[in-house]
């Protein structure tokens, strides 16, 4: 019966088929019904889906002789050359007065961003909050007028099997719409290192997704917003049927952050983990073969002070079971960073359920901190002052003391000359090299201190 159902849906159009004495067949009933459907989600969504272009400024280094063999140049003989990179995306307009989502991808280290909505009106947009975390960015745009606002729905309720439709812009045309369905969610750890989003709880799609549709919505059979079209799995850079959009209830989680700070905001429970495997598991005689082992936990921290301790096995968070670390950190953040959470351990061979409140952060804190960690730029000027023996990397400024930094013994005045084997090059070289460390991977940091050299690991804290 749904093998025959299927057939009818997909095969049949008013005018596909004719019977066997040449008079055109009535079409399916259901087919009919679909197509109305899809009709109307497209007439629905498309006045509030708009067009991103973005323009960066892109300074390149022009390699050397010296850097090509040697990976320095000591007469700094290569040169620069700038040049314009242009981008298009996609977005989805979050409220009337002119506030629009999209990914933080599409728009990072844009100089200009232009919106362009349905009607062919055009806006320069201003970046409200963006963060790679999430790979979230809220914009703003004025036009002088109200405009028609998402209708977003709730992707807690989404399930396998039930349709997804994409509407974007790839490639640069306009307003494409394209149908699948729902094929998995909750998938994590999807994508790792420079670029990736460090929460990641992406709902799986076959609707076809390409370069252009990021930041465009994912929306059901009703219209409603269920998701944000991200990222596609391929091996040869095209739409394969394997896409991922960031949950709508995700993103509602984000937008007040954004909105407030210009940055989201996370809970912090302060401490360290890996994940729980067969091996693991049997060793430890634990129920379950999966799960999250705490490795320490911070002293002081929320999760101190809720009684979990090192060798715990955290099963379950809000009494949702936790497959892994990546889950596990998606989890913790998807709850309201002053909310309450309980966590169900195993220890010593029994269950235990412990009540932990997030240490939670100001919105005034810099944000610019790392595991905890304040740097500043390095300079031969800077070095004098300070009485350090190099001139590169960047300078410890401050160190919070419970954070997994100040754990390991960094101090104020050292200085930090790579990051997982990457020179740092000053502070931008900083800020990039920091964003492209998975949260839930530990760290190797390059330290000078009193003429001496090490490299130390800096665990994941969650």
């Amino acid at each position: 019966m749904l093998v025959k159902t299927l057939a009818l849906l997909f095969c049949l159009s008013p005018a596909g088929f004719a019977a066997a004495d040449g008079a055109p067949l009535n079409p399916s009933p259901m087919a009919v019904r679909a197509s109305d459907d899809f009709t109307q989600v497209a007439e629905l969504v498309n006045p509030w889906v708009v067009n991103i272009s973005t323009t960066q400024t892109v300074r390149q280094n022009l390699g050397s002789f010296w850097e090509d063999f040697y990976g320095f140049d000591p007469l700094n003989g290569g040169g620069t050359r700038t040049f314009k990179r242009q981008s298009l995306g996609s977005g989805f307009i979050y409220s009337s007065d002119g506030l629009i989502l999209t990914n933080a991808h599409v728009v990072a280290g844009a100089d200009k961003i232009e919106v362009r909505l349905v009607d062919g009106t055009e806006a320069q947009a201003q970046v409200v909050g963006e963060d790679d975390n999430v790979d979230l960015a809220l914009l703003k745009i004025s036009v002088g007028k109200s405009l028609p606002a998402a209708v977003l729905g709730d992707s807690g309720k989404v399930k396998v099997g039930q349709w997804a439709i994409a509407i974007g812009n790839p490639f640069g045309f306009d307003h494409s719409l394209t149908v699948g369905v729902i094929s998995a969610k909750e998938r994590t750890n999807i994508f790792t290192g420079e670029g990736a989003s460090k929460y990641q709880n992406y709902l799986q799609t076959d609707a076809s997704i390409n370069h252009g549709n990021s930041g465009g919505p994912l929306c059901d059979i009703t219209g409603e917003v269920i998701g944000m079209n991200t990222a596609i799995s391929t091996p040869n850079d095209g739409s394969i049927g394997i896409g991922f959009a960031i949950p709508i209830n995700f993103i509602k989680r984000s937008i007040p952050d954004l909105e407030r700070a210009g940055r989201v905001v996370a809970p912090k429970l302060g401490f360290f983990t890996q994940d729980v495997d067969e091996r693991l598991a049997g060793a430890m005689k634990l129920p379950v073969d999966n799960g999250v082992l705490v490795t320490d936990v911070a002293t002081g921290g929320a999760a101190d002070k809720a009684g979990l301790k090192r060798g715990d096995v955290l099963m379950k968070l809000n009494d949702q079971a936790v497959g892994n670390a990546a889950e596990l950190r998606t989890r913790i953040y998807e709850n309201d960073p002053a909310s309450t959470m309980t966590l169900e351990v195993w220890r010593e061979g029994r269950s235990l359920s412990l009540t932990v409140t997030p240490d939670q952060l100001k919105a005034s804190e810099n944000p610019g901190t790392w595991h905890g960690l304040k740097v500043v730029g390095n300079s031969a000027a800077e070095a004098a002052k300070r009485g350090l023996a190099v001139t590169d990397g960047v300078v410890v400024d401050s160190v919070t003391e419970a954070s997994s930094a100040g754990r390991i013994g960094i101090k104020a005045g050292d200085v930090l000359m790579e990051l997982n084997q990457k020179r740092i090059e000053g502070m931008d070289g900083w800020n990039r090299l920091t964003k492209s460390v998975d949260e839930g991977q530990d760290a190797v940091l390059l330290l000078v201190r009193d003429r001496q050299s090490a490299y130390i690991v800096v665990p994941a804290e969650q």
